[in-house]
């Protein structure tokens, strides 16, 4: 095997891409209806290289792969290379999820020897469980799991059977009843078209940015960055089916917004925005996480996925779940041995 770093902006990265796509169904972060958005709206400057993987003169896999060269810990330059994303926090807030290689999959032992550039360290964030099979170290690199994280979802053939609310704990499916029943009769929208969707977006995005100002915070929508990237897809993949926007409303207003990705018999629920009541019971986030679910079980999808997080509400409303890890390699540096030795006597200090 050998690996070739190609423009991604070339035809021919696209039709590469697209034919592994193909051929591995992956998640929709990994599409190309994801992927061409991301890289349309990008800087040229952050832009990352494709990484394809050649095996017998045939595109085996590919990557997206950046290079940057970092200060760690205020005086350790690092050469790092980050796997499908920028390497930027602000653009990386994208937050991409079950990541991994398009096409084959292939042991990171096996792809590690393939990279090329001088580096010493490489961020693969958001893998998706087994997506490089076993991690382990070796005796040139380690393996540093910063974060792992429960991504729960519903199995909607199990909610098909015994009905979705027949799934939950007594509390919760109470908890759930209890607040549809504080908010009345209810209308929920799902957008039929572009210009739907975008005024049900706008919606939500006022409405999460009331929430996070109310803990002091922007939000994510409060970048434009962010906010054109969802815009430009909202407008372009629409029509693909691909972009679910919901609304739940009563007789006093909105109650909530979902904005949901649709891919591969998957709703991932990606963001939301809902209304702030003072009455406890009436819980908006259960009352619209519920009416989607039940509009998926309609539309015949097979889960409805939370995507990642240890929100107390996903594990509530959720069947079952996987694995997603935050993941650096580093090869054996004495910067990374001195920092650790530093940390080690910082955290014996505090």
């Amino acid at each position: 095997m050998k690996l070739e770093l190609l423009d991604p902006y070339s035809s021919s990265a696209e039709r590469i891409w697209q034919d592994l796509e193909a051929a591995s169904k992956p998640a929709y972060f990994l599409t190309w209806a994801w992927v061409s958005n991301w890289l349309a709206c990008l800087p040229r400057p952050h832009a990352p290289s494709l990484a394809v993987i050649i095996a017998a003169g045939v595109p085996l896999a590919a990557f997206f792969l950046t290079k940057r060269l970092i200060v760690r810990s205020r005086l350790m330059l690092s050469r790092t290379l980050y796997f499908n994303t920028s390497g930027r926090p602000r653009v990386d807030l994208l937050w991409i999820e079950y990541n991994g290689l398009i096409g084959h999959d292939i042991p990171l032992a096996e792809l590690l020897p393939l990279l090329p550039f001088g580096w010493d360290e490489m961020h693969l964030p958001g893998l998706r469980a087994n997506a490089f099979g076993d991690l382990t170290t070796t005796r040139d690199t380690r393996i540093v799991i910063d974060r792992s994280a429960p991504a729960r979802y519903v199995d909607l053939a199990k909610a098909r059977v015994k009905g979705y609310l027949a799934t939950l704990s007594g509390q919760t499916r109470s908890q759930v009843r209890r607040a549809q029943r504080e908010a009345g009769e209810m209308i929920v929208e799902v957008a039929r078209d572009s210009a739907g969707a975008i005024d049900i977006y706008s919606e939500m995005t006022s409405l999460h940015a009331a929430q996070w100002r109310a803990k002091g915070k922007p939000g994510a929508f409060a970048d434009p960055w962010f906010d054109r990237f969802h815009r430009k897809l909202i407008t372009d993949r629409f029509a693909h089916g691909e972009i679910q926007l919901l609304r739940v409303r009563n007789a006093q207003g909105p109650i909530g917004c979902l904005y949901n990705f649709v891919h591969g018999g998957r709703v991932l629920q990606y963001q939301s925005g809902f209304q702030t009541f003072e009455n406890e019971r009436l819980k908006p986030g259960f009352i619209c996480h519920a009416a989607a679910i039940e509009h998926a079980i309609a539309h015949g999808h097979d889960v409805y996925d939370f995507l990642g997080g240890g929100q107390r509400y996903k594990k509530q409303l959720a069947t079952d779940e996987t694995t997603l890890l935050w993941v650096r390699v580093q090869r054996r540096r004495l910067r990374f041995f001195v920092e650790d030795h530093v940390r080690r006597w910082r955290d014996k200090r505090t």
